[in-house]
C-alpha cells in the first residue's frame, strides 16, 4: 500500500479539537482553535506560550525548549496565567516543525461554562465534559435535597421533643391537651378523659367513663396474662414509659406512645393513674425515612464517607471497604487525603477539594486514589457539607465511585474512534459515509482521487449525495444504470459486496454497500469503491497461466498423483499412467496403496499421510508393483493438498522412477561391504607381517650382541663400526615396524570413549619414553579432562613429545605442553626450543615415511599417526616454526565430537 502523507488542516482540527493550540519549534503560538479564542483572547497576538500559560502537571517552573519535552507523552494540565482560574487538560504531541496541544477546558460546574461565554457548539461532539457537568449539577441538587430533608427531620425531632416536655408538664393540669389524656383507678377503671383521647378511640365520653382502660385504643391488651401483669404494675405504682402501639383510623395507621404514671396522696398512696397518649406517627415516619436513608447509604455501591467538621472520618459504608480495602477501624479519625492519596494523585485537585470543603461548598471531581494494597484507581468524588441553621459546618458527606473502568473504557472509545477515523481516511479504497438523508458524513482522499474530485475531502462533508451522484454519472459507462442501481440498493437496504461497475475511461470499479443500524433504527450507510482494473486483468492472465501449467503438468516426464484423505486417487497425469502401466480410468477412485504397495510399503505411506496432516512436505523412497507385476523403486516428493478455504483435502506426489539408481546403490553397498572385509584382512595381515618381521630382527639383534661380546678382542675397529651400524639399522627397523603397526590400529581401534585426564596421559608418556637429562618436559597449566579414546590420546601426545625430544639440538632442551579453551573446542600446543623446521619440509612431515632428520629413531611415521588421529576427530593440526628458535605444534579439537 502507498502511504499517504497527513496534511494539517485548521478547519479539521476546529471541528474535532476546538481547543487546540499549535506551537512552532520556538514555542510561539502559530494558530489555535475557535473555542479557545473565547477563553484566552491574548492568543490573537501570537505570543510565546510561556507568556500566557503555565504547565502545572507535570510541574515545569520555567517553560523552555529544553524543559518542554518533559510534558510530552502524558496527561498535561495547563492554566492561563491571567485569569488563573481557566485550566485545560489534554496532551502535547510533536509535529514536523513544532508541537500541538489537544485538550479541553477543565470546569467543575456548568456555571463555569456559562461564565466563560461558552455554548454547546464550542465543544467537540465527542467531548464528554458537558455531560459530566450536567451529572455533577444533578448530583448537587440531590445533595441539597438530602440536606434539606435531614434538616427537616432534625427540626421535627427537636420540636416533637420540646412539645413532649411541655405536654408532660401540662398533662396533669391541662384538660384540653392535644395528646390523649385518660385518668383511671389502680384497677384500670376509667374516671376521666380529654377530648383528644375520645378522638383517638373514636368514642364519646359516656361510652368511656367507667370502662376498663386496657379495653380501648392504644392501651388495649387482649392477653390475660399481660393484663394481670399490667394491673400488678398499677398496684405497685410502676411507671410505664414509651409504650408504642399502632391504631388504624380512617384507613390510616397512626402510631402512639403511651406513658402511664401514678398519682399519689400525701401518704404516698396510689389513688389514681393517668396516661398520656402521644401521636408519634410523624416521628415514626421520620424514623423510617432515616432508617431508609441509612440503609441506602450502607447498601450503596459507591463509597459513602461521613466526616466531622475537621474532615476526620467518622463513618464509612461497606462499599468503601470493598473499594479501598480499609475497614472503619483503620480509617476512623483520619483525614481522607491521608488514607487514599498517593504519588500520582493530582495535587491541584487535592487543593481544590480542600478549598471547597473549607468554604463549605459542594465539590465534584475525578482523582487518582490508592487502595490499602497500594493499587491505584480513578475515583469520582462528590460531596458537600451539612450545616446547621446558622450555616456552621456540622459534617461532610462524601460519595466516591470507582470509575477506573469508565476511564479506561472512555480512553478506549477515544482511541478506537481515532483509529477508525484514521483507518477510513487512509484506506486505499474510496470510502463514502452517508446519513439517513444522504448527507455526506465522511469521505476519504482515495474516493476523491478515484473519481477525480479536485477538492479536499473535508469540504465535501454535509453535501447532498444525490446531487453529487447526478453530477458524476458521466464518469460511468452506463450513467442511467449507475443511478438506477444506487436507488435500488438504497431501497432494499441490504448489504452488497464487490459489485463491478465499468467506468467511461475503461476502468473497472468494485463497489460495496453496507447499511448501518443502531438496534432496529436505520442510521445511514457506507459505500466502498476500489479500482480493480489491474486485479481483473491479473485474474484473466492467471486463468491463462493456469491452463498453460495444467497442460505442462499433464505432460511432464515425472508422474503426478493426487489422492484424497482416504488415499483414493483423484488425478494422474499421462506420465504417471506410462510409469505405472495403468490408464486413468483404471486408477481414478481406487485406493493407491491397494494397487501399488505391499504391507511394508503401506506402513511407510501411512506414516507420510500422518505428517501431511501437520502440513509437512518431504521426499521418500518406496517400492511399488506395476501393472505388469514388475517391481520398481519410486522417489516420491509429497506435499499436503489444500482447497481454496485452506482445508486439507489430501496430498500430491511427484513420482520419479529410480529403479536403475537403486540397483547402483545396492551395488555400492556390496562394494563397501567388500572393502570393509578387505580392510579387516589388511589389518590382520599387518599384524602378522609385523610379528613375522620383528621375530628375525630380534634374532639378528641377539646374534650381533653375542658377536660383540665374544669376539670384541679379535675384531678390528672397522668391523666393530659395521656391527654398530647393523644394530642401529635393526633398531630403526624395529621402530618402523612398530610405527606401521600403530598406524594401522588408528582406524581399527574401537571408539571406546571415556573421561580421560590428559594430565595423566602426559605423565605416563614422560615415564615411557627415553628423555635425555638435558631436556625438560613441562605442562604449562593443568590440562582438561576430556571424553575421548585413551589409546589415541596416548599415541597423539607420545609422538608429538617424542618428535620434540628427538630433534632437540640445544644444550638445555625444553618441551612445553599447553592449551587454550574456546566455547566449542580446545587448542593444544607442544612447543620445543629445537632447530626449527625449514619451510620446504613443513608440508611433507605429516606424510607417511617422510622425515627431514637423519636420526636413527626417526621413522617418518610418528607425525602421520598424529595427523590421522586429529582428522579422526574432525580436528586441525598446524605448525609455527622459526629457525634456531624452535617449533610449536598446534592441535585444535572439538570438545564434544564423534569420529569419522
Amino acid at each position: 500500500m502507498h502511504q499517504k502523507d497527513f496534511t494539517f488542516n485548521e478547519a479539521f482540527f476546529n471541528k474535532i479539537f476546538p481547543f487546540y493550540i499549535l506551537l512552532d519549534e520556538n514555542l510561539h503560538v502559530k494558530c489555535f482553535g475557535k473555542s479557545i479564542a473565547k477563553l484566552v483572547p491574548e492568543l490573537h497576538q501570537n505570543p510565546a506560550f510561556g507568556d500566557v500559560f503555565k504547565i502545572i502537571r507535570p510541574y515545569i517552573e520555567e517553560i523552555s525548549a529544553e524543559s518542554f519535552d518533559k510534558s510530552l507523552e502524558q496527561l498535561v494540565i495547563i492554566s492561563v496565567k491571567e485569569p488563573s482560574d481557566i485550566t485545560l487538560r489534554g496532551q502535547f504531541e510533536p509535529m514536523e516543525s513544532g508541537y500541538i496541544f489537544l485538550g479541553s477546558p477543565w470546569f467543575v460546574s456548568i456555571n463555569d461554562v456559562i461564565d466563560n461565554n461558552l455554548t454547546l457548539n464550542d465543544f467537540a461532539f465527542h467531548d464528554p465534559l458537558l455531560d459530566i457537568l450536567h451529572i455533577s449539577k444533578n448530583q448537587e441538587i440531590n445533595y441539597k435535597e438530602l440536606k434539606e430533608l435531614l434538616e427537616t427531620v432534625n427540626q421535627q425531632r427537636i420540636a416533637l421533643k420540646r412539645d413532649k416536655e411541655e405536654l408532660n408538664k401540662l398533662s396533669l393540669v391541662a384538660s384540653a391537651n392535644k395528646n390523649g389524656v385518660v385518668l383511671f383507678s389502680p384497677d384500670g377503671t376509667i374516671l376521666w378523659c380529654n377530648n383528644a383521647y375520645l378522638d383517638i378511640v373514636s368514642l364519646d365520653k359516656e361510652a368511656i367513663i367507667g370502662q376498663f382502660v386496657l379495653d380501648f385504643g392504644p392501651c388495649k391488651i387482649t392477653d390475660k396474662d399481660k393484663i394481670n401483669e399490667v394491673l400488678e404494675g398499677f398496684r405497685q405504682g410502676q411507671i410505664f414509659e414509651g409504650e408504642k402501639s399502632n391504631l388504624t383510623i380512617n384507613n390510616k395507621t397512626h402510631w402512639y406512645k403511651t406513658t402511664k404514671q401514678p398519682v399519689r396522696n400525701e401518704a404516698n398512696e396510689i389513688i389514681y393513674y393517668f396516661a398520656i397518649i402521644e401521636d408519634v406517627t410523624l416521628e415514626k415516619e421520620q424514623e423510617e425515612k432515616l432508617r431508609l436513608l441509612s440503609s441506602i447509604a450502607e447498601k450503596n455501591t459507591a463509597a459513602v464517607i461521613i466526616c466531622d467538621n475537621k474532615g476526620r472520618i467518622e463513618w464509612i459504608n461497606q462499599s468503601f471497604t470493598e473499594i479501598t480495602e480499609y475497614t472503619l477501624e483503620e480509617v476512623i479519625g483520619k483525614k481522607i487525603k491521608d488514607v487514599l492519596q498517593g504519588p500520582e494523585t493530582d495535587q491541584k485537585t487535592v487543593r481544590f477539594l480542600a478549598d471547597q470543603m473549607e468554604k463549605g461548598l459542594p465539590f465534584n471531581c475525578d482523582i487518582i486514589n490508592y487502595k490499602k494494597s497500594k493499587n491505584k484507581y480513578w475515583s469520582n468524588v462528590q460531596g458537600r457539607s451539612l450545616n446547621d441553621e446558622n450555616g456552621n459546618v456540622l459534617k461532610y458527606f462524601t460519595i466516591q465511585q470507582d470509575i477506573s473502568k469508565e476511564k479506561a473504557f472512555n480512553q478506549e472509545i477515544i482511541e478506537s474512534e481515532n483509529r477508525l477515523y484514521s483507518l477510513i481516511i487512509n484506506l486505499q479504497s474510496g470510502i463514502l459515509l452517508e446519513d439517513v438523508n444522504r448527507k455526506i458524513l465522511i469521505v476519504n482522499k482515495k474516493f476523491c482521487e478515484l473519481f477525480g474530485i479536485p477538492v479536499d475531502p473535508e469540504l465535501l462533508t454535509g453535501l447532498d449525495c444525490a446531487e453529487t451522484a447526478e453530477q458524476s454519472k458521466i464518469l460511468f459507462k452506463n450513467p442511467d444504470a449507475f443511478l438506477a442501481r444506487i436507488d435500488e440498493i438504497l431501497a432494499q437496504k441490504t448489504t452488497v459486496i464487490a459489485e463491478n461497475i465499468e467506468m467511461a475511461d475503461g476502468r473497472i470499479v468494485e463497489r460495496s454497500f453496507i447499511p448501518i443500524y443502531h438496534g432496529n433504527k436505520y442510521d445511514g450507510h457506507l459505500w466502498s469503491y476500489e479500482d480493480v482494473t489491474i486485479k481483473k486483468k491479473y485474474e484473466q492472465s492467471l486463468e491463462a497461466e493456469r491452463e498453460k501449467y495444467s497442460n505442462i503438468i499433464a505432460n511432464m516426464n515425472m508422474g503426478l498423483l493426487e489422492v484424497d484423505l482416504n488415499d483414493r486417487i483423484q488425478f494422474i497425469n499421462q506420465s504417471f499412467s506410462e510409469l505405472s502401466g495403468y490408464s486413468r480410468d483404471e486408477l481414478i477412485g481406487k485406493r493407491a496403496s491397494e494397487i501399488f504397495l505391499d504391507k511394508e510399503n503401506k506402513d511407510i505411506l501411512n506414516s507420510k499421510a500422518a505428517v501431511r496432516k501437520d502440513g509437512i512436505s518431504d521426499s521418500y523412497q518406496i517400492k511399488a508393483k506395476m501393472k505388469t507385476n514388475e517391481e520398481k523403486y519410486w522417489l516420491i516428493s509429497g506435499a499436503p493438498n489444500y482447497n481454496l478455504n485452506g482445508e486439507l483435502v489430501g496430498s500430491i506426489g511427484i513420482h520419479l522412477d529410480i529403479t536403475e539408481l537403486k540397483k547402483l546403490e545396492i551395488q555400492k553397498e556390496e562394494l563397501l561391504k567388500n572393502l570393509e572385509r578387505q580392510n579387516e584382512s589388511l589389518n590382520e595381515y599387518a599384524q602378522i607381517v609385523s610379528h613375522d618381521l620383528k621375530s628375525p630382527l630380534r634374532s639378528i639383534h641377539t646374534l650381533v650382541t653375542w658377536i660383540k661380546g665374544e669376539k670384541e678382542n679379535v675384531l678390528n675397529a672397522q668391523t666393530q663400526q659395521y656391527i654398530s651400524l647393523i644394530e642401529e639399522k635393526v633398531e630403526k627397523m624395529d621402530y618402523l615396524i612398530e610405527g606401521i603397526l600403530t598406524f594401522s590400529k588408528i582406524d581399527s581401534y574401537e571408539d571406546a570413549n571415556e573421561m580421560v585426564d590428559l594430565n595423566e596421559i602426559i605423565e605416563n608418556t614422560i615415564r615411557i619414553i627415553d628423555i635425555p637429562p638435558h631436556i625438560e618436559v613441562t605442562i604449562a597449566k593443568k590440562l582438561p579432562v576430556k571424553n575421548t579414546n585413551r589409546f589415541r590420546m596416548q599415541q597423539l601426545f607420545q609422538n608429538l613429545i617424542s618428535n620434540a625430544i628427538i630433534h632437540n639440538d640445544k644444550e638445555k632442551g625444553e618441551v612445553v605442553i599447553d592449551y587454550t579453551e574456546e566455547k566449542e573446542c580446545y587448542t593444544f600446543s607442544v612447543k620445543d626450543n629445537g632447530p626449527g623446521i625449514p619451510k620446504k619440509f613443513r608440508n611433507k612431515i605429516f606424510q607417511l615415511f617422510e622425515s627431514y632428520s637423519s636420526d636413527n629413531k626417526s621413522t617418518g611415521i610418528g607425525l602421520s599417526i598424529v595427523k590421522k588421529i586429529v582428522e579422526k576427530y574432525n580436528g586441525k593440526i598446524w605448525i609455527e616454526s622459526e629457525k634456531e628458535i624452535g617449533t610449536t605444534f598446534y592441535i585444535k579439537m572439538p570438545k564434544e565430537h564423534g569420529t569419522t
